[in-house]
């Protein structure tokens, strides 16, 4: 009994022992082939190579993007995670697009603004719906601001969105603190009305030591209107649709601006932000983000601060409307996915922050941007920075492709008025037959 016992326990031992030897050998073979599957995976990655990619984006020769800066939130971060992507500034005109278009010459990427951008690139059959590719590469609209969405689609008629905005300009009353105390006037404040800021500015008008100091320089009569969302063509029926109480209101607002006596000089003839960075007789200017693109850090003793954008009180705290800085990728570029690359990078949150560091506002939602705006631009320190956001986007009008023309228009009778003395009411008569001439000729 004892050795069938024994022999039993060695028949035992011996079953663990081949037990145990099949599954080390067993755990020998899944690790080789974790291995191989390892070693597979590491080829495929390596299989998976890119071929060299040159994104061609269209910017015109000023206002959007210095060398410097598409190099920094363009270049630099696209190539940091798309090794594969080079992103190339190329000169763009909107009236040089046809032949472009002819040459087979046109960008994949067009920047431009939402005003009178896009109904060009539409003309030009070159916009492309972005609903599928925006999805695919995983770019979340929430993200972004409502209004700057809205004003793209209101531009291109279309309710896809047909282009991304990477930036967007904000309104402010820039003033020269200098000229206030040179005059022992109080500065500027936050919620100021046009006729509050226009009464402000005929205390500063003065002719001093052989200098006329001009108080206010209100700036193109269409950024007034844009408070007010006021459109110029009717794009159902191609007729300018200016002469009425609202437009009326604009222009009678801007004449009496420009026709305080020495403020009127020179309108025009010499850009108002030359008078207020360089002559220095200009003591208030309403305009847009002009910090960088001025080069305010640059100007050293140019002792200025900013206030909130003036309002008419039919528009209580409505600044002027969407004035955005867009990518519009184009139909005929054959790097599609690339160019979703691209748009990801700019928009993606480490982007928009630098941007915003940088004194440029964003354009996604979160407050966070808005408080971290010009941290890195010490000059920007002791600037009542805050006042630039007390007035909201207007709602965005729907432009045409004759809007560029009828600005024009406008600003001539307004000229008219405040330097001939013409009416409201025939200046605007006279600007809609003029545009509708316009319209009737491009049309042909």
């Amino acid at each position: 009994m004892k050795k069938t016992k024994i022999k039993s326990k060695s028949l035992s031992w011996r079953a663990v022992g081949v037990t145990g030897g099949m599954l080390v050998s067993g755990m020998l073979i899944l690790s080789a082939c974790s291995q191989q599957e390892s070693v597979k995976e590491t080829a495929n990655k390596k299989e998976e190579k890119h071929d060299p990619v040159t994104i061609k984006i269209g910017v015109k020769a000023s206002g959007y993007l210095t060398d410097e800066e598409f190099k920094r939130y363009f270049t630099d971060p696209v190539q940091k995670k798309y090794s594969w992507i080079t992103t190339e500034k190329v000169a763009y005109d909107d009236k040089l697009l046809p032949g472009q278009v002819v040459a087979n010459e046109v960008p994949d990427v067009i920047i431009t603004n939402n005003v009178n951008g896009i109904p060009a690139i539409n003309e030009a059959g070159l916009l492309v719906s972005l609903t599928d590719g925006l999805k695919k590469h995983a770019i979340d609209l929430s993200r972004f601001e409502t209004a700057a969405l809205d004003s793209i689609k209101a531009a291109a008629q279309k309710d896809d969105l047909i282009a991304v905005p990477y930036t967007q300009n904000f309104s402010a009353l820039y003033y020269n603190k200098d000229i206030f105390d040179k005059f022992a006037v109080p500065y500027p404040k936050d919620g100021m009305t046009w006729q509050e800021a226009a009464e402000l500015a005929k205390k500063v008008t003065r002719m001093d030591g052989g200098v006329q100091f001009r108080g206010l320089e209100p700036n193109v009569p269409e950024r007034m209107a844009s408070q007010l969302s006021l459109p110029f063509v009717d794009v159902k029926t191609n007729q300018a649709i200016i002469n009425n109480d609202q437009w009326k209101m604009v222009l009678q607002q801007a004449a009496s601006i420009y026709s305080i006596e020495g403020n009127g000089k020179h309108a025009w003839k010499t850009a108002g932000i030359n008078l207020f960075t360089k002559d220095r007789s200009l003591a208030m200017l309403a305009d847009v983000n002009i910090i960088t693109s001025a080069k305010l850090g640059d100007l050293t003793d140019l002792n200025w601060d900013v206030a909130s954008y003036p309002v008419f009180p039919e528009a209580a705290g409505k600044g002027m409307g969407p004035d955005l800085h867009i990518m519009v990728p184009t139909k005929t570029s054959k790097h599609q996915d690339d160019v979703f690359n691209v748009i990801a990078t700019v928009t993606s949150d480490e982007v928009q922050m630098d941007m915003a560091k940088q004194g440029k506002m964003s354009i996604l939602k979160d407050e966070k941007y808005k408080a971290a705006f010009g941290q890195e631009l010490p000059y920007l320190k002791n600037k009542h920075i805050a006042s630039v956001f007390k007035t909201s986007v207007a709602k965005p009008y729907q432009p045409s492709l004759f809007d560029t023309q009828a600005m024009t228009i406008i600003q001539e009778e307004l000229r008219n008025m405040f330097q001939k003395g013409k009416d409201a009411n025939s200046a605007l008569r006279d600007a809609q037959e003029k545009i509708n001439m316009d319209i009737k000729t491009k049309l042909k």
